[in-house]
């Protein structure tokens, strides 16, 4: 158990070394971005996909009327944008910019 948590250790050194080469951030950025962030954006994920289903009957009901979208902005909002959060913004942003978009400048 000690040389897995060795060698994540060095793993996770690795990527901020040479993460902060790039961009220049400190690397507890990283660190609290792969220990806290990411985890709570998964977390965020299935729970979102776990009520989305829950709540479908009623969103069902929602979508008799036009614009007929429901289903689309129930799914952007409790699966979509939390699994972006978590698996498609780049390491260290934390905030989309205008149109909606994790990017690193």
């Amino acid at each position: 158990m000690k040389i897995k948590i060795l060698i994540l250790a060095i793993i996770i050194f690795a990527v901020m070394s040479t993460a902060h080469a790039e961009d220049q951030q400190p690397p507890a950025v990283y660190l609290i971005d792969v220990i806290l962030y990411r985890p709570l954006g998964l977390i965020a994920t299935v729970t979102g996909s776990a009520v989305f289903v829950a709540i479908s009957p009623l969103t069902a009901l929602a979508a008799i009327s036009p614009p007929h979208d429901a289903f689309e902005k129930t799914a952007n909002l409790l699966i979509m944008k939390p699994a972006k959060y978590t698996f498609d913004r780049p390491m260290g942003v934390y905030y989309p910019d205008g149109d909606g978009e994790y990017r690193r400048y």
